[in-house]
């Protein structure tokens, strides 16, 4: 599932596409160290990923040596996430790097092709990406030129409800917008018992920013404006959305403590132990609500202005030159990938959701739907679904917003006054990482 605890790292990223610049952006051949390209016998490459362990890497490659006669890909482990793009910058400066690059922050690609190393897929697979969903499609470009391929298993929030806390409450269904949702979640709540109505998260983490860009989208909002060059967020829209969870804390319809546990934000034991009879939160937390009995149904996000949406974690994979028989080999590996008969197969072993619709028709993951009652809901929500900016700066702009975020809702900055300073901050990112 793509969707996991990021690292605020504008300023390393920086460094790191510096270093890159200084080995002058060649474009000859890699070497034949570990994980290297050059040399590759006939058909073989090699890739490298962040969240694939070695069982998952041996069935796939043996599945595309099944279908691709001829052809071998060479999987292999690297470093978790957040370790990862250092090691490939590493890698790229010493010609080391593998075909294939497998990412699960498509934010990492801008500065991979800083490299000059990276193979642009304009028009290579045309036909997949316009498979996609479109929120997906559209984080895969970059200044005009497509940097990656999307990968199945993707991640989105949605709207968990106590449905034991709405019976005894006399409520007969979600909410469907955010104005009925801070109606419901007052009547939910009983301070003086510790109950609540909504969780709103607190603190600083990345977290923060991914839960509520859907409420800025919802209302009409952008992270970024249309070419990326400048934050879009401290907008009307932006206001509205803050605004909404900074009442829901001040009318104390949500908690104003943080339930973060063991370095995860999402707030699940708010939801767990009844204190919050709603929480926007991912299928990953299925297994845990479910384990603590909680009786509970889900629901799209809530609505504002301009409809629904919500936010998706991707993973990428990427083609970098090697040689000329390697670079053919990736190229259909990643369209191996993106087959709906694949793509389907990828979401159920990593248990996440399609990135193409036409997964959804596969027998794999139909059976595994079946398994899986709350699953159609996730999938649903990706087709409005958008995912985080492909830009060098997001890590950046996400923790000035985050930061500003928390302040506004500690009661020390207005929402109006918050979005002001995070988008100061943000456009100074932007202009510096690009």
């Amino acid at each position: 599932m793509m969707i996991r605890k990021r690292v605020a790292a504008g300023a390393i990223a920086l460094g790191l596409v510096s270093a890159v610049a200084a080995c002058g952006g060649s474009s000859e051949p890699a070497g034949s160290g570990a994980g290297g390209g050059s040399g590759a016998a006939g058909g073989t490459f090699t890739y490298w990923t962040s969240g694939w362990q070695p069982d998952q890497i041996a069935e796939i490659d043996a599945a595309f040596a099944k279908a691709h006669p001829g052809l071998h890909a060479k999987g292999q482990y690297i470093a978790s996430s957040d370790q990862y793009l250092p090691k490939v910058i590493s890698a790229l400066k010493n010609g080391t790097h593998p075909t294939v690059l497998l990412t699960q922050n498509p934010s990492d690609l801008p500065v991979i092709a800083q490299s000059g190393k990276l193979i642009p897929l304009d028009g290579k697979l045309t036909a997949e990406t316009d498979a996609l969903y479109p929120g997906i499609k559209e984080s895969l470009f970059y200044k005009g030129h497509q940097l990656g391929m999307a990968l199945a298993g993707v991640g989105d929030i949605v709207l968990f409800y106590n449905k034991k806390a709405f019976a005894d409450a006399g409520i007969a269904e979600p909410p469907e917008t955010w104005t009925d949702l801070v109606a419901t979640a007052k009547k939910l709540s009983d301070p003086g018992k510790n109950k609540y109505g909504f969780y709103v998260p607190l603190g600083e983490a990345e977290w923060i920013s991914f839960a509520w860009a859907p409420m800025l989208y919802a209302e009409g909002g952008s992270f970024l404006n249309g070419d990326g060059t400048a934050t879009a967020f401290n907008s009307p829209a932006g206001v509205k959305a803050l605004t909404t969870w900074v009442d829901l804390i001040k009318s104390k319809a949500a908690p104003g403590t943080s339930y973060a546990q063991a370095g995860s934000f999402d707030g699940a034991p708010a939801f767990a132990s009844g204190t919050v009879a709603m929480i926007v939160n991912g299928q990953w937390a299925v297994p845990t609500f479910e384990k603590a009995g909680v009786e509970f149904g889900v629901a799209p996000m809530p609505k504002g202005a301009a409809g629904t949406s919500t936010s998706m974690g991707i993973g990428v994979a990427a083609l970098l030159k090697t040689d000329a028989q390697a670079e053919k080999a990736g190229l259909a590996f990643l369209k191996f990938l993106s087959t709906p008969e694949q793509g389907a197969a990828l979401a159920v072993k990593n248990g996440g959701l399609p990135s193409d619709p036409a997964q959804l028709e596969q027998q794999v993951l139909k059976d595994h739907i079946a398994d899986n009652p709350t699953y159609p809901v996730f999938a649903e929500a990706e087709k409005t679904g958008k995912v985080r900016p492909i830009t060098p700066a997001y890590n950046a702009i996400s923790q000035s917003l985050w930061t500003e975020i928390n302040a506004a809702l500690k009661g020390r900055k207005t929402p109006a006054e918050a979005l002001a300073e995070a988008a100061r901050e943000g456009d100074a990112a932007l202009k510096k990482l690009g």
